[in-house]
């Protein structure tokens, strides 16, 4: 695990409610993606959300991984680091 940045749970919170309107209560580094009610489509705008606002790209390879909310901020930590 790699460190993750703590604006990452606002910041999202923020993408789903832009791209999808939906408001999650008790967001956190252990809630899964796929629980939130979120389409594919929808969850492809919010890492282009994502993407755009931390201006880093998220390797499509590492995405496939993706379960919780906490894998997604290592994938951003670990992009961050890359650069």
């Amino acid at each position: 695990m790699t460190d993750r940045d703590p604006q990452i749970l606002p910041l999202f919170a923020r993408a789903i409610w832009e791209i999808d309107q939906k408001k999650v209560a008790d967001l956190g580094m252990e809630t899964q993606v796929a629980g939130l009610g979120i389409d594919s489509v929808a969850m492809l705008e919010v890492i282009g959300f994502l993407e755009d606002e931390l201006q880093v790209h998220l390797p499509e390879e590492r995405l496939r991984d993706v379960v919780t909310v906490g894998d997604l901020a290592d994938v951003i930590a670990a992009a961050r680091a890359a650069d």
